[in-house]
């Protein structure tokens, strides 16, 4: 099936979709992006992934070009004419197409604004313990900004997987901050922690489903800072993405975690989010 992306105000086949070598965001990253999981048609916390996008635009001084109405008829526009069910929605909205590459602002360009669909792993509703490797964190100061510059997390993951590891766990200053593309939790005594909302970390929309499922159901939830000592003397380590959902881990570098077996929090708060995601299918979340 010939998948269908919206592109500044038309739907095309996505191999006709163009844009412009003068694009800013080819040049210079110059944009921001967003990834809504879809399932059986329904977009994932639709309004929270909206909400981040239109707090990255304005981080970065880029104007919504549309409202959020207007953004939720193009998706499901998207999702419709490529037939719907289990699939991921890609959002880019860069800061357009200048007439020659220049570091200053052309405040009359036009954002370039496309929407494609791509493939949703259905492997992530099955738990799967995965081994991670532990980076230092040397990306720029505002990961709370969801930017298309991701050279830095190309590296490290790069790096991890060139070492037999499927993700990094990231830290600056001996204090955990995110994995390449997850956000990261840690279990100790039944409570669970997890690093606070800053610039150094991204504000994963399933981090924020995670501790609202556990705090429903009555499991304590700490936001704070966790030290690489801390993570390592865990009871429990996983991480989480909407892509990914949540992923335990059982070995960071050559430490083994809780005896390289999936722990009980992480079984329970996965059937929570199985639940969850179960009941916006239904029309009941």
């Amino acid at each position: 099936m010939t998948k269908t992306v919206y592109l500044n105000g038309e739907y095309i086949a996505k191999q006709d979709a163009k844009v412009s070598v003068c694009d800013r965001g080819f040049l210079f990253a110059d944009s921001i992006y967003e990834v809504i999981p879809v399932y059986n048609n329904e977009p994932f916390r639709l309004k929270e992934h909206l909400d981040r996008l239109e707090f990255c635009l304005s981080a970065i001084n880029l104007d919504s070009p549309h409202s959020s109405p207007q953004w939720q008829e193009l998706i499901e526009q998207v999702i419709n004419k490529n037939g719907g069910g289990h699939l991921s929605i890609y959002i880019q909205v860069t800061r357009g197409s200048d007439k020659e590459r220049d570091h200053v602002l052309d405040k009359q360009t036009l954002p370039t604004v496309l929407i494609m669909p791509m493939p949703l792993s259905t492997e992530v509703a099955t738990l799967k313990a995965i081994k991670v490797a532990l980076l230092d964190d040397f990306r720029w100061q505002h990961c709370d900004i969801k930017t298309t510059a991701l050279l830095g997390n190309i590296i490290l993951r790069n790096q991890a997987q060139d070492n037999g590891f499927e993700e990094a766990i990231l830290y600056r200053d001996n204090q955990v901050t995110e994995a390449t593309a997850s956000n990261v939790f840690m279990v100790k005594g039944k409570v669970i922690y997890t690093p606070p909302k800053n610039n150094y970390i991204l504000a994963g929309i399933t981090r924020d489903l995670i501790i609202e499922l556990a705090e429903k159901a009555s499991i304590k939830v700490v936001q704070s800072a966790i030290s690489v000592e801390q993570l390592l003397q865990a009871d429990e380590v996983w991480i989480s993405s909407s892509s990914r959902e949540i992923s335990p881990v059982y070995q960071i570098n050559d430490k083994i975690i809780a005896n390289g077996e999936i722990g009980d929090t992480a079984r329970e708060i996965h059937k929570l989010f199985q639940s969850f995601k179960q009941s916006l299918v239904n029309g009941q979340a």
